[in-house]
């Protein structure tokens, strides 16, 4: 083995830590870009003695199991929340303008809004620096991230985001004998203090707007636009179906017109077949895929030779997409196969969702295809028009 393979087989493995933590976000903030491993031929790796070609194989697995894609769609979004947060350097007595991704499931909205705050934090550390004063007592955080459990109050709001920054008032059971208006001031400080300039509120659809405490912290919200220095961005599924977003009609809903008229809404989309435009697009990130596979028997093309199968195996979801791969990937090199077709691909389960839908949406595109086949057959025949006498 190289001595390149060796050193890579030899990295060791980050923390798992919680994002809603200010210990794990700089963690995943700040870590080092993780290093792809050498790509080796076969002759390579059987050459290998056990140790290290277990080494090798499990620091690939860790490489496939992270492979971050930055889609087009990703680009695109970041570019409107820079907008945002650009929009957003004005002074005190204005009101700032929110940003939330409404998506479907498994469409990348984590993903969007966490390396978005990735990218948020490494500038503004790389503008003001790692710590706010001179004696370095105070830790610069340019990002807060929380997500929003099941049932969550105002009281549970503020906790949240104090635990983030491990504020004293969270620890043990110190916090049930604070008041919330209390809680709600030392959050706003902590925010302040650590010169926070972006709140990350991820898996906001969980705010039951059927519920009293959910009417209240949507509205509190508003509040926290007024009183932080900071721009919010939330993500969540259905925010709009769930009157998180949007005028509302009648009822809680209606309530919240004013509360999030200030929300800018972006959207995530999942890929399509409908268009040549959109089947080069699924092609593309095919593309993008394979690139970053390290597989001794993997060629250019290999995904994308089976694209409408990868698609009707995932119903063009990323998030289905990526899983596929990852654990084809992982059993390609358990089973020494080292490559992807549909052999193995097929072996292999996924989501409920895109395995429900694969059978209709596969005879739907074998369909289309047998069609365009006819067409182009019966363009090629010859004329059987008999010749002018």
């Amino acid at each position: 083995m190289t001595s390149t393979a060796s050193a890579l087989a030899a990295q060791p493995v980050p923390r798992q830590r919680s994002l809603s933590t200010y210990e794990g976000w700089k963690d995943f903030a700040e870590r080092p870009a993780r290093r792809r491993p050498e790509l080796l031929t076969r002759a390579q790796l059987d050459a290998l003695d056990t140790a290290t070609r277990a080494r090798y194989d499990a620091e690939r697995r860790a490489w496939h199991a992270n492979i971050l894609l930055r889609t087009r769609s990703l680009e695109s979004v970041h570019t409107q929340l820079n907008d945002i947060i650009d929009s957003n350097l004005q002074d005190s007595d204005r009101i700032k303008s929110a940003a939330a991704i409404d998506a479907p499931p498994a469409l990348g909205k984590s993903t969007v809004v966490n390396t978005f705050g990735r990218d948020f934090h490494r500038q503004r550390i790389a503008e003001v620096g790692e710590y706010l004063d001179s004696d370095h007592d105070i830790i610069h955080l340019p990002v807060c991230h929380i997500t929003v459990p099941g049932k969550l109050t105002i009281k549970g709001l503020h906790i949240m985001i104090l635990g983030f920054y491990a504020h004293p008032s969270t620890a043990g059971t110190l916090h049930r004998s604070v008041a919330g208006r209390d809680l709600a001031r030392a959050a706003a400080d902590c925010i302040e203090r650590h010169d926070t300039r972006l709140v990350i509120i991820d898996d906001l659809h969980f705010l039951n707007m059927r519920t009293r405490d959910g009417v209240e912290v949507a509205n509190q919200l508003k509040w926290l636009s007024n009183e932080y220095a900071a721009t919010l961005l939330f993500a969540g599924v259905a925010l709009r179906e769930r009157g998180l977003v949007g005028e509302g009609a009648e009822g809680e809903a209606a309530a919240m017109a004013q509360t999030f008229r200030r929300w800018t809404v972006l959207g995530l989309e999942s890929y399509s077949m409908r268009t040549v435009h959109a089947r080069k697009e699924w092609d593309r990130l095919l593309w993008h895929i394979e690139q970053a596979l390290v597989l001794a028997g993997a060629h250019d093309g290999m995904l994308v030779e089976i694209s409408r199968y990868l698609f009707a195996r995932t119903t063009g979801n990323i998030g289905s997409l990526m899983d596929l791969i990852r654990r084809g990937a992982s059993r390609a090199i358990r089973t020494g196969q080292e490559n992807l077709d549909r052999t193995l691909l097929d072996e292999i389960r996924i989501d409920e969702g895109a395995e429900t839908e694969r059978a209709e949406l596969h005879a739907r595109l074998e369909k289309q295809e047998r069609s365009k086949r006819a067409r182009r057959g019966s363009s090629d025949r010859p004329s059987e028009r008999q010749p002018a006498a």
